[in-house]
């Protein structure tokens, strides 16, 4: 099989030989392979296809792209697990929008980890949430995540090959204001052809207006939503299915607002929904907020002001994006 990116790779590093040729010849090839490399990507790309929020892997090619319209899209939120006789992601979250599904063919001599980061670093720019991620077997059947979750058969490989990510986005894309999420999953195959897929979810207006309205984006914003509403959701708090704290940005926000309002008592509320029972729900729940608790209390809050309460999955409805894990801070008289 001819192998353009081999020649793309001969043109950038030049054998002794050419390594005498002089500066300008070797930035006549490098202007050539430039040239050549945009053309063939833009020819080798299925019809109809178009990158999206971010830069492709260098030498990729689209070789699957679909657009799903005003659709429910179930966003894995955990690793595919076995559960009442099928299986699924240990958490997810539904949402309703335009969903935009992107595969990539990686060209050879990459690993899966460097395609990974690439994809990765780009859509955890300004402030994105990553919202869960695993790798290897961590992430459970790969079967499962190609056929289930994304739905295409080419991305089944071995489990330890498999890296996966979810996390939200807010941006603007060909001058329009978009808030969405996205999943990325990158797999290496038996015959070693790796492939990086990408779900873009945008959501509905009403739901993307939802989550601007309920955005927490500092300590004042925060108490006055607290004033208002008697309740809020602390953002930047993430916990793995250890209940140990591994996303803390909200804190410091949380500890500000409670230190510009020295009177106001509140209890520390966390949720949980989990393929557990409600009493084991309830606990781990309480296990959270207990640890926000004990952070607040080191950050110097008055212990008398707090008070750690678990509900589990009895209060599944939020604004903010994923409901199933969160932090609520209640106003308490």
């Amino acid at each position: 099989m001819f192998d353009f990116v081999d020649v793309i790779r001969g043109l950038l590093l030049p054998s002794s030989r050419e390594h005498r040729a002089s500066k300008s010849r070797l930035k006549g090839h490098g202007l050539l392979c430039c040239l050549l490399l945009v053309s063939w990507q833009a020819n080798a790309d299925v019809s109809g296809s178009s990158d999206y929020a971010y830069r492709r892997f260098p030498g990729s090619q689209i070789v699957d792209y679909r657009l799903e319209n005003d659709t429910v899209y179930a966003l894995a939120l955990g690793r595919m697990q076995r559960a009442a006789g099928r299986v699924a992601p240990s958490q997810s979250e539904r949402f309703q929008g335009n969903l935009r599904r992107i595969t990539y063919e990686i060209p050879d001599g990459f690993n899966g980890q460097e395609v990974f980061e690439h994809f990765r670093n780009q859509l955890l720019t300004e402030g994105q949430q990553e919202l869960f991620n695993c790798q290897g077997r961590g992430c459970g059947s790969s079967n499962f995540w190609a056929n289930d979750v994304f739905g295409n058969r080419i991305l089944y490989g071995p489990e330890p090959g498999q890296y996966y990510m979810a996390a939200d986005y807010r941006g603007e894309i060909a001058g329009r204001e978009v808030s969405g999420y996205v999943a990325l999953y990158v797999v290496a195959r038996t015959n070693r052809r790796l492939y990086a897929h990408l779900d873009f979810l945008e959501l509905s207006e009403q739901e993307a207006a939802e989550q601007r309205a309920a955005s927490v984006p500092d300590a004042r914003t925060l108490l006055q939503r607290l004033n208002e509403d008697g309740l809020v959701t602390i953002p930047g708090l993430l916990f793995d299915e250890q209940d140990l704290l591994t996303e803390d940005q909200g804190l410091q926000l949380l500890v500000d607002a409670l230190n510009d309002d020295g009177q106001t008592n509140i209890y520390i509320v966390g949720h949980l929904q989990a393929e557990a029972t409600l009493d084991e729900q309830i606990s781990r729940s309480l296990i959270r907020a207990e640890v926000i608790q004990q952070h607040l209390i080191s950050a110097g809050i008055d212990p008398k002001r707090l008070q750690a309460q678990g509900v589990g999955p009895l209060a599944p409805f939020c604004r903010t994006g994923p409901c199933r894990q969160r932090i609520e801070i209640v106003v308490r008289p």
